[in-house]
């Protein structure tokens, strides 16, 4: 099931990633057999399964958005000359695709979405041809996400789904025995040679501090005043385990922002600090025994017009589902420092129109575990414009702040851009903006590119 004919490479890195993955558990040995376990479906109803949840809300999201886009359509038209052909259809089209999304099973919803069938869409030369394109743009693609949700969400009766978790327990346990007899193995080669990992680090001191005698854990807990942890959303299991057990409970201070949690794929666990954040108090509603919390919301290095643009943008794309916060207003990025704003300063953002190709022939390594793709041709366009763009606040003579707060015309050193990845992206801009006759230089390690 996981090998090729070529060899047996693809099983290797199941065994090696879910090894891996289970060193940020604080006993990975039963955090494995308990996910296994999993499969073994006492369950009748699949939408009452793990899976089954998930992809039941993943296929209402996907039909809400469906019935909300066509109902923006029918608010445009609906008062419109000459449209009550369309207005009956986009109506019946919402009802039947609302009728779907109020499914409470996986059956119904299964049922219902295969059996699903639209009207025609009307003909009406009265209607100006905008108008009816428009809607027959946004029907045409709602139309074929719903198409999607039936092909790749609910390809399976909620019997046959079960039926398939069922087969994959058997296979998952042999899976789970390879793994612990891997781990086993590779425990004793590391004995052998005297030699221990970071994820061995963890785990002994972990099973020092929750012996039965808990001497060392005693020991620890009157030794440290404070336990101080910075980036706490990117703390995983083990660390949470480990740190708790030394702690005297008040005197554990955490700073971290889930915005900025990046390493859920290596076992971080950004729920850790969600669950603080929603349960400690601040300081006006604290009563005795509860946790403090403190927001740290004022923002020393950026302007108001940056902040502000910022806050817009989180404001629309964040939410509970899309970042695990719901950022508003409450949870807005303000203006710490005192900066001379100058006149007219704004945020800009710039998209560049680029034609997507079916293969990529420019690759860079951005995190060691993902790979971002690139037409060189693109990178090419962006850095022709971002020459353009400095080479215009040099000729217009942008005004910036001295440390005395007072102004004066931007020169090249005030100049930095910040790059995703700078490996392969740096030479590019670099000789772009050389181009222009602007003196440049690039550090890789930073990820700078800095014009001097």
């Amino acid at each position: 099931m996981y090998t090729s004919y070529k060899g047996d490479e693809p099983l290797k890195e199941v065994i090696l990633q879910i090894y891996d993955f289970m060193q940020s558990m604080p006993f990975p040995e039963e955090w494995l057999k308990e996910k296994i376990e999993l499969f073994n479906i006492k369950e009748e109803s699949f939408e009452k399964t793990p899976w089954g949840e998930i992809l039941l809300k993943k296929a209402k999201d996907e039909l809400k958005d469906g019935f909300l886009r066509l109902e923006g359509e029918l608010e445009r038209i609906k008062y419109e000359e000459d449209t009550g052909k369309f207005v009956i259809t986009l109506s019946e089209d919402i009802r039947k695709i609302q009728e779907i999304y109020e499914s409470e099973t996986w059956d119904d919803m299964y049922l219902k979405i295969n059996n699903l069938k639209l009207d025609r869409f009307p003909v009406d030369k009265k209607v100006p041809e905008e108008i009816k394109e428009k809607i027959k743009d946004t029907r045409g693609k709602v139309k074929e996400e719903i198409k999607n949700i039936s092909k790749s969400l609910l390809i399976y009766t909620s019997k046959e789904a079960i039926q398939n978790a069922k087969e994959m327990y058997d296979i998952l346990s042999k899976i789970g025995n390879l793994i612990l007899e891997f781990a086993e193995r590779f425990t004793k080669v590391k004995q052998d040679r005297n030699m221990m990992d970071f994820n061995d680090i963890e785990h002994f001191a972990l099973k020092i501090l929750i012996k039965e005698e808990n001497e060392v854990c005693k020991k620890y807990k009157e030794k440290y005043e404070e336990i101080l942890i910075d980036e706490y959303q990117d703390s995983n299991l083990v660390q949470e385990k480990i740190l708790t057990s030394i702690s005297r409970r008040n005197n554990i201070f955490m700073v971290g922002d889930v915005k900025q949690s990046i390493y859920k794929f290596r076992g971080g666990r950004p729920e850790l600090f969600l669950e603080k954040y929603k349960n400690y108090k601040e300081k006006e509603e604290l009563k005795e025994d509860e946790d403090l919390k403190i927001k740290l919301f004022k923002n020393f290095r950026s302007r108001q017009n940056v902040l502000s643009f910022t806050n817009i943008i989180f404001d629309s794309i964040m939410s509970k589902e899309l970042g695990d916060i719901d950022y508003n207003e409450g949870e807005y990025l303000n203006l710490g420092a005192d900066y001379n704003e100058g006149e007219n300063l704004k945020a800009e953002l710039h998209v560049i129109d680029l034609k997507e190709e079916e293969e990529s022939i420019y690759k860079e390594e951005e995190t060691e575990e993902e790979i971002v793709e690139e037409r060189i041709e693109d990178v090419i366009i962006e850095a022709k414009f971002t020459a353009k763009k400095i080479k215009e606040l040099i000729d217009t003579g942008f005004l910036v702040s001295n440390k005395d707060k007072t102004l004066r015309k931007v020169t090249y050193k005030d100049i930095v851009v910040l790059l995703r990845s700078s490996k392969n992206l740096a030479p590019i801009y670099e000789q772009e903006i050389s181009k222009l006759n602007i003196p440049v230089f690039s550090d890789v390690l930073t990820r700078i590119l800095r014009i001097n």
